[in-house]
């Protein structure tokens, strides 16, 4: 029983790697494309909308899907499906509302303050692909959580066609390139989510009921969740914004470009991270405290391996790479790509601290140290740019990981010292 258990197991996480790597590949390939055969504008525009998709995202996981986790995964199956059913129904609705009114509204703001239709209409379609993008990932969470990657990566391969499609008519010549790609996002996103949907009305299928009780049930995690993930959203994505305001368009094209270099590695721990969020809860009440830090343990050290291998390759390629893959010239190249690996890899340790103690409850002093960090972060940056230039949006990156990281260490020995562990030698066993 044992066996089969560490064979499925294992095959889901398998399965979930394979899927991320999937996904990893064609944001590669499509920021490929608009790099090699657009102008660095057009990439940039295509940037700042996946940006701010990413901080809609983090704020429903803060706010929703995390919280749902925690709270569902202690109960017993029928009532753990009632209340992902009602919170599903509620939020479904509340999307929709806001959905509306975010694409017909938002345009026009934009357009009376800019008096540019291609502004205009990239407002409109990010509001499409921040719609998309909220229902895709909450249902995808839903069913990583029931550890159905299987039935994910079904879906996922319908927003890789799509999101690949929008990409391509941007690269191969259809005018404004920005506005196909955003598009090919919003349509990949809106697909994939009904194709979710229907997978889990299928299994486990719908049912609902009022769902207030379950959102006071997650709210204390819920508000210090969202707080956490807007204040990390501030030093690790708005940096973007900050580059266009102070240096230019171009300069967020450079340091988006050597980012792509290492995306790889950089998804896949954000692919498997999607899936420890659950499996960490599950870990926690099933096996214990020990038993949580053992395994993540052993997801870092092969993570890790991964990451170094593929950072020594792209390093030993770098020349070839900017010249004849991207045909692109990055200002202080060699620079940027160190600190884009530095902050990779600390990313990859925190994450791995992160999910131990989400599982324990600790969202409050968790989004205490994220404001330490984004201030630390931004304040290195603002100043930062007069002295280092673009490469100040990661040494402030770095100094607001570091942060983040050691306060989140300091909480996890206390916690092994109060299950009576000698940490790290206890996860190390």
């Amino acid at each position: 029983m044992r066996i089969a258990a560490l064979f499925a197991s294992a095959r889901r996480f398998g399965l979930a790697i394979i899927n991320q790597a999937l996904l990893s590949a064609t944001s590669f390939v499509v920021a490929f494309l608009l790099i090699r055969r657009t102008t660095d504008a057009a990439y940039a525009s295509f940037v700042l909308v996946q940006t701010a998709v990413i901080l809609l995202v983090s704020a429903q996981m803060s706010w929703v899907s995390g919280p749902l986790a925690v709270v569902a995964l202690r109960q017993p199956p029928e009532p753990r499906r009632l209340m992902v059913g009602s919170v599903r129904r509620s939020l479904k609705r509340i999307v929709r509302s806001v959905g509306t009114l975010a694409v017909v509204i938002s345009p026009i703001v934009t357009y009376a303050l800019s008096h540019d239709r291609l502004v205009a209409a990239l407002t409109a379609f990010g509001a499409l692909a921040g719609w998309g993008a909220l229902e895709r990932e909450f249902l995808r969470s839903l069913l990583l959580s029931y550890r159905r990657p299987d039935a994910t990566l079904k879906a996922d391969l319908v927003y890789v066609a799509l999101f690949l499609a929008g990409g391509c008519l941007a690269a191969l010549g259809e005018r404004p390139a920005a506005l196909w790609a955003v598009g090919g996002l919003a349509a990949a996103g809106g697909a994939s989510a009904w194709m979710m949907q229907r997978t889990f009305a299928t299994d486990p299928g719908w049912v609902h009921t009022d769902a207030r009780p379950v959102w006071r049930e997650m709210r204390p995690l819920a508000v210090w969740s969202l707080i956490g993930a807007t204040l990390y959203w501030l030093f690790t994505q708005s940096f973007n914004y900050i580059l266009a305001a102070r240096v230019s368009l171009a300069a967020v094209a450079d340091i988006n470009a050597t980012r792509l270099l290492l995306m790889p590695p950089v998804v896949l721990t954000l692919g498997v991270g999607s899936l420890l969020l659950p499996t960490s809860v599950a870990w926690l009440n099933d096996l214990g405290f020990a038993a949580l830090l053992r395994r993540l343990l052993a997801v870092v050290i092969a993570l890790s391996c991964v990451d170094f291998l593929y950072f020594i390759l792209v390093w030993v390629l770098r020349d070839w790479l900017t010249a004849s893959v991207l045909h692109k010239t990055i200002a202080d190249r060699d620079r940027l790509l160190l600190l884009w690996a530095a902050v990779a890899y600390i990313g990859l340790l925190r994450d791995s601290v992160q999910f131990t103690l989400f599982a324990l409850g600790h969202q409050k002093t968790m989004a205490g140290l994220s404001g330490a960090s984004a201030v630390t972060a931004l304040t290195i940056i603002w100043f930062g740019i007069a002295w280092w230039g673009p490469a100040a949006a990661l040494i402030g990156q770095i100094a607001g990981e570091c942060v983040n990281l050691g306060g989140l260490l300091i909480l996890v020995r206390r916690h092994a010292r109060h299950y009576e562990l000698r940490w790290p030698a206890a996860a190390a066993r």
